[in-house]
């Protein structure tokens, strides 16, 4: 019965995706990951290495701005509890957009955060390369 739930949760999650995505035209997107240099295991702070992709980001939407939307999500890995990386997801995306705001001046308006926490992993879970995939941001530029 558990894995009837789960099988019928997961075609809801695909379908409501598949939806997003329609709706939303993606202009182009940035994903900073532990192994490219992103957020470190615990830390919520945007890493150096990760700010010259920001800017990077700023300079194509100031360029060819189209009324973009930004939507930044907040991911984990699976380490910890649930309430604790859900939390810490959505630290990593409010520390991007305080930068966007802080040193770009992008107007909050034009903003959304959201955390997945440990919900959408990229990565397996069971493996330190895996991990470090999973702890990360991505940062969409949407039409």
């Amino acid at each position: 019965r558990a894995d009837e739930a789960k099988t019928a949760a997961d075609a809801v999650n695909t379908r409501a995706d598949a939806i997003e995505r329609a709706s939303k035209r993606l202009i182009y997107e940035v994903v900073l990951t532990e192994d490219k240099g992103g957020f470190k295991f615990g830390q919520a702070t945007v890493p150096d290495e990760a700010v010259s992709e920001i800017d990077q980001l700023v300079q194509q939407l100031k360029s060819n701005p189209n009324g973009a939307f930004i939507e930044i999500e907040g991911h984990t890995d699976a380490t910890g509890g649930k309430d604790l990386n859900y939390r810490l997801g959505l630290e990593r995306a409010e520390s991007v957009k305080r930068y966007l705001y802080e040193t770009h001046q992008v107007p909050l308006h034009k903003i959304n955060v959201i955390s997945y926490g440990e919900e959408k992993p990229v990565g397996e879970n069971k493996t330190k390369d895996g991990r470090a995939q999973n702890r990360r941001v991505v940062i969409k530029v949407i039409a």
